[in-house]
């Protein structure tokens, strides 16, 4: 319908979505119910053979993706494993309304979803390291839900106290939606231990070592508040909250308590080795020198957040986004090669390794492309007066691909140019790359002169 401009008739709907009509009008009906629940925003009209989608107000996607996974039988069973702990199946599919059978074929698909994660649910409970089902639990409510969703019901006097009590303590290290972050994973640890013997689960897949940690965070986590109400004297609890803060993107790198808390995760061996091998790596083909001092420290502060928890965690939401700029990076042959070399781990290096950083890696490689002072200087020498030259030289900026940084100016015999751009059957410098336009008046050499500038951009990037 969005693709259609929100208008088409029954008849074309049903034979493009290759339905027939009686299947096409009661998913239309549910359509229906589903707009229903975000009515001030969008509404879908049945007028006959003509249906119509209106967008009354500002929608996001998720506000109307949640209204088909709140009605989701695999998510309800979810929630209610968080807030029942177990359950036997009979009680159920009768708190469900849907037969054994249906449940049992249920809970088979989650099973194999579950598997990402490494945890499975087995005689009506949730099964595996209880880090790996709260780190699960935590996508789901993230990445499920709308954010105004989450800030209505991750509250309570408990969740409320623990905030209060670290931003003052650390100066309010997280970023706003960390702190979101952060009240979701307080309102899971306070279902699990509501719901299940957590003296009898194990936490982590292997010993953890919580020297590492920061002494200051542990410091303020011995709290008798939080021994008390959060972690009731469960030394794995501490753990396994330090691992959330380092590892899933809660904290504010521009926080200096933040900092300190980040660099002692960054001391941890495997982390170190995967930092440096991906400084080692970029370091061949980007000038450093060229990339702004603040810029670097953020970098290696992301590379360790990244890293910890591509050591510590598993199952992974992949983003949306990550698509479209894998696409883009194909065109992009020199940086393409650096991105796939950072893909190809050395014997001995962790499994898993593309499949869990090639989303995390690609957005730094342009974060890096796009901080370097590297400019590609531009002599424009043109068969036209001042006037006109500037206009095309405007134009010839908006043919620029995006991220690519260019100077363009006026051609002067006494400056140094990277490149030229002429009209004009004329000798310079021998060194200087040199694009002929067939004819300034039409775009028939746009292509080309994106290749072109494009080309010299990332030679002088790499060089």
């Amino acid at each position: 319908m969005l693709n259609h401009q929100g208008q088409a008739s029954f008849t074309e709907l049903a034979s493009t979505m290759h339905l027939d009509r009686s299947t096409l009008h009661a998913d239309l009906s549910a359509l229906q119910r589903v707009c229903h629940g975000v009515a001030d925003q969008i509404s879908l009209q049945l007028n006959g053979n003509q249906i119509s989608l209106q967008q009354t107000g500002q929608l996001a996607a998720q506000q109307l993706y949640y209204q088909f996974v709140k009605r989701s039988l695999k998510y309800q069973i979810l929630l209610n494993l968080l807030h029942s702990g177990a359950t036997s199946k009979a009680d159920f599919a009768a708190d469900l309304a849907i037969s054994v059978s249906t449940l049992n074929r249920r809970l088979h698909e989650l099973n194999q979803l579950l598997a990402e994660y490494n945890i499975q649910i087995k005689n009506g409970r949730l099964v595996g390291f209880e880090n790996q089902i709260r780190y699960f639990y935590f996508h789901l409510l993230w990445f499920a839900r709308p954010y105004r969703v989450n800030e209505q019901e991750m509250t309570d006097w408990m969740i409320d106290t623990f905030m209060a009590k670290v931003e003052q303590k650390f100066d309010h290290p997280f970023t706003e939606a960390g702190a979101m972050k952060m009240r979701i994973w307080l309102y899971i640890l306070e279902q699990r231990r509501k719901n299940n013997d957590l003296a009898q689960v194990q936490y982590f897949p292997e010993p953890t070592d919580f020297s590492t940690a920061s002494f200051r965070l542990t410091q303020t986590l011995s709290d008798p508040f939080f021994e008390k109400y959060i972690f009731s004297w469960n030394r794995h609890e501490h753990i396994a909250l330090y691992m959330f803060v380092q590892g899933t993107m809660v904290l504010d790198t521009n926080n200096h308590a933040a900092q300190v808390l980040i660099a002692d995760a960054a001391q941890q061996l495997v982390v170190k080795q995967l930092n440096q091998r991906f400084l080692a790596i970029t370091q061949k083909q980007f000038d450093f020198q060229q990339l702004p001092t603040t810029f670097q420290a953020r970098l290696l502060d992301s590379l360790t957040q990244i890293h910890y928890n591509f050591i510590h965690f598993q199952g992974l939401f992949r983003s949306i986004y990550y698509h479209s700029i894998t696409d883009q990076i194909q065109s992009e042959p020199r940086l393409n090669a650096v991105y796939q070399r950072l893909l190809q781990p050395e014997t001995g290096v962790l499994t898993e390794f593309d499949k869990y950083l090639s989303w995390r890696y690609l957005p730094l490689l342009y974060l890096m492309m796009h901080e370097s002072k590297v400019l590609l200087h531009v002599g424009c020498d043109f068969s036209m007066e001042t006037s006109a030259a500037q206009s095309m030289i405007g134009q010839i900026r908006a043919y620029v691909p995006i991220g690519i940084k260019i100077a363009l100016e006026l051609y002067s015999t006494t400056a140094t140019y990277d490149v030229i751009l002429t009209d004009m059957d004329r000798v310079y410098s021998p060194a200087t790359p040199t694009f002929v336009f067939l004819n300034l008046q039409n775009e028939l050499d746009v292509p080309r002169l994106k290749n072109f500038l494009t080309d010299h951009y990332f030679d002088k990037l790499f060089q």
